[in-house]
């Protein structure tokens, strides 16, 4: 579990970088900024799944929360995953 929670969260910081990227790109009407928007949408649907995973299989939270969190994650995806990493991930994982 370790291993993952490490590589969850490295996914969605790569995905918030890429995305602060590629509105910069966007600002100065650059090129390669389609590019990039669709790197960005890729590295949150990866960390959006691991999240996903790590929210049905714990042991911490029933099932209501686990639909809640799942429906929260995949409607607002940076500004949820922004909350989840800083307020509800410990909860969910039961890792200090």
């Amino acid at each position: 579990m370790q291993k993952i929670y490490r590589q969850t969260k490295q996914a969605f910081l790569f995905s918030l970088v890429f995305y602060s990227l590629s509105l910069v790109l966007i600002v100065f009407q650059l090129p390669i900024a389609p590019v990039m928007v669709s790197v960005s949408l890729l590295l949150s649907m990866i960390w959006v799944i691991l999240v996903i995973r790590e929210i049905m299989r714990s042991p911490h939270i029933d099932n209501i929360e686990r639909l809640g969190l799942a429906f929260f994650i995949i409607m607002l995806n940076i500004l949820a995953g922004i909350i989840y990493f800083t307020l509800i991930r410990r909860k969910v994982t039961g890792i200090s």
